[in-house]
């Protein structure tokens, strides 16, 4: 009787430790399309304000510049989120398990951190010229460190990438084997 009790009882928690196993794995293939489809709308209104925030200087000033500028601006940040959503919907392969991690983490990695790395130049690169055509050139400290942010997130990136690459990689691995 009471080696039937402990079977039931073994047989419970293994019914409830399957379904629990069932649940986690049901998890990302339910909100990884629903990250991804999130970042990807407000990709798509990024975009769509980038277009509004172009042509209204254009058309109510006729500046060509600062619908240029604020364009740009809104370009790039619809660029950075969509890779986001990019890289969150690729995090997954169809069957929900993660797929050779190290590659697919070192390109989504690099593509994202490039995209950063654009975005930053670009703002700089605006701010330079709306503070030169405002001859507020004792604001241009602001877009100097943003450079200098954007050389450390360069060079840190391919400090991570001949890290990560598979030599290096192949490298670690035979001198932890032969030791």
């Amino acid at each position: 009787m009471k080696d039937e009790s402990i079977e039931n009882h073994d047989t419970i928690t293994e019914e409830r430790a399957t379904g629990l196993v069932a649940i986690i794995q049901a998890v990302p293939r339910l909100l990884v399309p629903l990250f991804a489809l999130f970042f990807l709308s407000f990709a798509l209104l990024y975009a769509s304000s980038a277009i509004i925030e172009f042509i209204k200087p254009i058309l109510s000033e006729g500046d060509l510049t600062s619908g240029l500028v604020k364009g740009v601006h809104m370009g790039v940040v619809a660029l950075a989120v969509y890779e986001l959503a990019q890289v969150v919907h690729q995090e997954y392969d169809k069957s929900g398990k993660p797929s050779d991690a190290i590659r697919r983490i070192r390109r989504s990695v690099t593509r994202f951190a490039s995209v950063v790395f654009v975005a930053l130049v670009l703002e700089s690169l605006i701010m330079v010229i709306k503070y030169s055509q405002q001859d507020l050139a004792g604001f241009l400290y602001y877009p100097v460190a943003i450079i200098a942010s954007a050389s450390l997130l360069l060079m840190s990136l391919g400090v991570f990438i001949k890290l990560s690459s598979s030599d290096t990689l192949e490298d670690t691995s035979s001198t932890a084997a032969n030791s």
